[in-house]
């Protein structure tokens, strides 16, 4: 990082924000996460690193925003993924639910037929659903919860078009009912996680669906507008027009973090230097506006340590039922 203790950490996080309307969420920030340095102290093991973010901070709610914009696609198609035939994983059964005039499949636990159980809607890193998704759901299985694995639109070979994270929300929110009204769950007790991309759509479906009990978020961006501009195809991936502002920050949990319907968890790997800003900003913005709402990084990177955070996750679950 450029500059040298907390001031020069400082000065590069206000000269380099975009506008004016988060400069005051990133100084309560740095302040935040900086206060045992500025007292003299060692500094928190998670530093914020040179990427400050790129998009704005809005008060309207989301869900209001997205009634007045309907996404416009540059192209039309799948997904970018290749994909395996899709067939039931082992204590799981393929559903098809509906969104729209789409049938899409999901895979959900073998019903339990004693009792009305909790569950989570848990979204896949990616654009295809696989078995090892699946896998990463195992300890919210077996802590007892009814687990929910859907596909959105185009995945897996199916039906729709293939807009990055936005349409994609209304397939979470349908398979979010589509989960809430199975006979062994109960419907108050539906909870919302993903991981990556899953985790981007689990925290735009949190900020528009009063209907989830808590949400959590593994490795999932705030700030859309930095994963265009520092991931490598990101934008030869997007069908939408990456220079509308509108477009982008609809598409960024960090612009609309006042809008979360539910206590929510939002955890990065401590060497993931994208998040180390945004991430922490989306869950403090959150608490500024009365919501549960707390950022933890976890060590490692990316991918390195998924089981610890879907265990984090399913404690934070369990302490909400």
């Amino acid at each position: 990082m450029s500059g040298n203790g907390c001031f020069g950490q400082l000065s590069l996080l206000v000269f380099n924000l975009p506008r004016n309307e988060i400069v005051v969420a990133a100084l309560g920030f740095f302040i935040w996460s900086h206060a045992p340095c500025l007292l003299g102290q060692a500094p928190l093991p998670v530093q914020p690193s040179d990427y400050p973010p790129l998009v704005s901070v809005r008060n309207e709610d989301l869900a209001a925003a997205r009634s007045k914009h309907s996404t416009k696609l540059l192209r039309s198609g799948p997904p970018p993924a290749e994909w395996a035939d899709l067939h039931a994983p082992a204590g799981g059964k393929q559903v098809q639910y509906t969104s729209g005039a789409l049938n899409l499949a999901a895979w959900i636990t073998e019903t339990y037929a004693n009792r009305k159980r909790p569950a989570v809607l848990f979204l896949h890193s990616g654009f295809d659903l696989g078995a090892d998704d699946w896998e990463l759901t195992k300890p919210l299985r077996e802590a007892g919860f009814v687990v929910m694995m859907p596909t959105v639109r185009g995945e897996n070979g199916q039906h729709g078009t293939f807009t990055m994270d936005y349409d994609e929300v209304d397939d979470v929110i349908a398979a979010a009912n589509y989960l809430r009204g199975q006979p062994d769950v109960l419907a108050d007790h539906v909870y919302v996680a993903g991981y990556s991309v899953g985790g981007v759509l689990a925290m735009l479906a949190a900020e528009m669906f009063p209907g989830f009990r808590a949400a959590a978020s593994i490795s999932g961006l705030t700030d859309f507008a930095s994963y265009l501009r520092y991931a490598r195809g990101a934008k030869e991936n997007a069908p939408f027009d990456t220079g509308d502002q509108t477009e982008v920050e609809l598409r960024s949990p960090l612009s609309y973090a006042a809008s979360f319907k539910c206590p929510v968890r939002l955890f990065y790997g401590s060497e993931e230097k994208y998040f180390a800003i945004s991430v922490p900003m989306t869950a403090q913005i959150a608490q500024q506006h009365g919501i549960d709402a707390e950022a933890i990084a976890v060590k490692g990177d990316h991918a390195s340590d998924l089981q610890t955070a879907v265990r984090l996750a399913t404690q934070f679950f369990l302490s909400k039922n």
